[in-house]
């Protein structure tokens, strides 16, 4: 981030330098990134599945639908309403109240937090996809293909997603390009692309403005392959090649292990008992078999050492080491090893019929991650159901996150067998279109309830509010069946739900003064609250004022776009706000220069400041406050960066 006028006309120009690189190549070649004649280019047809969007569901402005058609940004650089663009980014959201707790044994390259599926009009042999980024790049570290033609084995309950390219997150200049790393080689042809993003690192939300599929009718040979170039558009710039080389040179050491990736993960899945003879693992992997009937000293280790080394082993790892002999195999199949089961990173190779077979190992579960599941194999409500009798009945976290399969009998199923449930996270569970199964099976010792994006109604959340007064965290963001009632929600959670530290309103347009009135004067324990996009709230009213003097706990405060405040409110916020922690007033028209300055110098403990869009706020103020205040990431967005 620059933090002087000389650093931010530097970064400019560097940017329009880019800019006027693809523009060149444009006119001499007609397109931004020319091809071969043999191959066929194809924009992005349909978006089929996403997991987040900045954007509403009933508009066109920042949502994942934008990422399909012809790319209309690119080459400018800057934040635009066109693109794709998703709900998070940085380390914020997770370091907030409520943040997750990550899962032990989470497989260390497992780097993903998001995806959208785009599907192209035609079955193509992929020899290079180019993703086209118009802000904030560096986002996507997988690139995956579905076989949908012949990779559905119905009687297996598995559809084959294979994954083109992997890489780890890292930091990318601010700059428009093309994404375009080189593939892994499949042998069949595809119209369904998966890409997966890691956020964490991102300065700022990214914004993709298209995907492009280029390939053949036909199985290519391996020169396309080859001779692709890795990054089009910024052959002129050898550092960003460099950058690009080193990437995929790490993906191709790793092809072996890619192609043996399947059979390694569905360790996972095969049947105990014929474990070592089911699985080929990977020849690069190393064994050590042990007899157990000899004094070896690994044997004479005390269980509980046993335990905690094995402890530090991912779900994967556990699986490979059951094969080396009958001693380590009790070890690993330990069910004290399984409290925290996350299935997430092998949503590709689990199904319901796999999970029957984890049935001994998960006995003492507690926390169990189920998101993104689904896809990848089928998911039967009867094996769910004989999971979560058999392990699930004293289970406190449940995590279904994007699931396709989870619809209202899976989520009836999941109140009447789990109903000692502390954390349930139905983000994106866009298939329950009945959720009034929850006005009869109340989960009473439930303490955070994640919503956003589903389609539950008033009445069914009135039941769970009023069922669950250990409530601390709720998300019901872009819920848009509740809009029109969300006050009359504020006034029952006031009521209800007192111990409530968390809350995210985002895009409940109806929102206003009123509500926040019954919240603010009851839950006084509020930590977070997000109201970004409550397009109806008006500082006129002292709602911002008051939230201020009444909730002193506050640590993070979300007011995007909220025109209407005001400097009295930020004030109010620096003296009674002392834990204040991350502050977002994105599109403020009426705050001064002043006033932010006087919440830098009070809130001590302030780490995040969003300026973006402020209207008395120029990229010379942010700068100054930034060399100032490097304790603060202050954050400014901005538009037109482009050459006509």
């Amino acid at each position: 981030m620059a933090t002087s006028p000389e650093e931010y006309a530097d970064f400019q120009a560097h940017i329009l330098n880019s800019v006027k690189h693809y523009r060149d190549i444009q006119k001499k070649e007609g397109d931004v990134s020319p091809i071969a004649e043999c191959l066929i280019r194809l924009e992005g047809h349909e978006v089929i599945d996403f997991s987040s969007q900045y954007g509403s569901e009933s508009s066109i402005s920042y949502v994942a639908y934008n990422l399909a058609g012809k790319a209309c940004v690119f080459p400018s650089y800057g934040d635009y309403t066109q693109a794709c663009v998703f709900r998070t980014y940085g380390p914020w959201w997770n370091i907030a109240p409520s943040g997750r707790i990550k899962y032990r044994g989470t497989p260390s390259e497992f780097a993903s937090e998001d995806f959208i599926e785009i599907s192209f009009a035609e079955y193509l042999y992929p020899v290079r996809i180019e993703v086209y980024e118009t802000y904030n790049p560096g986002a996507i570290v997988r690139i995956l293909a579905c076989d949908r033609a012949g990779g559905t084995d119905a009687d297996k309950g598995q559809i084959t997603w294979v994954t083109l390219w992997r890489g780890q997150p890292k930091p990318c200049k601010q700059r428009p390009r093309i994404f375009a790393p080189h593939l892994k080689k499949i042998n069949f042809a595809t119209n369904l692309i998966r890409l997966e993003l890691n956020h964490h690192h991102l300065d700022y939300y990214t914004e993709l403005d298209g995907i492009k599929l280029i390939g053949t009718k036909t199985p290519p040979c391996s020169d396309f392959y080859i001779h692709q170039p890795v990054l089009s558009v910024d052959d002129a710039d050898p550092d960003i090649t460099f950058e690009f080389c080193e990437r995929d040179e790490g993906f191709r050491k790793g092809d072996h292990q890619q192609e043996t990736s399947q059979d390694n993960q569905s360790i996972i899945t095969n049947n105990q008992e014929n474990l070592s003879s089911e699985v080929q693992l990977s020849n690069s992997m190393a064994y050590v078999f042990i007899d157990a009937e000899e004094s070896s000293f690994f044997t004479l280790l005390p269980k509980e050492i046993v335990h905690l080394i094995l402890s530090y082993l991912d779900l994967q790892d556990l699986c490979r080491l059951a094969q080396t002999c009958s001693h380590m195999k009790a070890h690993c199949y330990d069910p004290y090893l399984y409290t925290d089961l996350n299935l997430q990173p092998f949503w590709t190779q689990v199904s319901s019929s796999s999970m029957l077979l984890m049935i001994p190992k998960c006995l003492r579960i507690q926390r169990l991650n189920l998101s993104w599941l689904g896809k990848g194999g089928h998911m039967f409500l009867a094996h769910l159901i004989t999971f979560f009798e058999n392990c699930c009945q004293e289970l406190g976290t449940l995590e279904l996150c994007c699931c396709n399969f989870v619809d209202s009998s899976v989520l009836k199923s999941v109140a009447s067998i789990c109903c000692n449930l502390l954390d349930l996270n139905l983000l994106g569970c866009t298939n329950i279109d009945d959720f009034s199964c929850l006005r009869i099976l109340s989960l009473p010792k439930l303490r955070k309830l994640n919503l956003y994006r589903t389609k539950i109604d008033y009445s069914s959340l009135m039941a769970v509010i009023r069922s669950s007064p250990d409530l601390e965290h709720l998300n019901i963001g872009s819920c848009q069946l509740l809009n029109s009632y969300i006050n009359a929600i504020l006034m029952e959670l006031g009521s209800f739900c007192k111990k409530l530290k968390s809350l995210d309103l985002w895009r409940m347009k109806a929102l206003s003064d009123e509500g926040l009135d019954y919240l603010y004067n009851n839950c006084h324990e509020l930590q977070e609250l997000d109201v970004g996009w409550c397009v109806e709230l008006k500082s006129d009213k002292d709602c911002y004022l008051n939230l201020a003097k009444n909730c002193k706990n506050l640590r993070k405060l979300f007011l995007t776009a909220n025109r209407t405040v005001r400097d009295v409110d930020l004030r109010a916020i620096a003296l009674n706000c002392p834990f204040m922690e991350q502050l977002d007033i994105l599109g403020t028209r009426e705050v001064t220069k002043d006033a932010i300055v006087h919440v830098l110098e009070t809130c001590k403990n302030l780490i995040f400041l969003d300026v973006s869009f402020c209207l008395g706020i120029s990229p010379s103020d942010v700068c100054s406050w930034r060399a100032s205040y490097p304790h603060v990431s202050i954050k400014k967005s901005f538009q037109n960066i482009s050459i006509t």
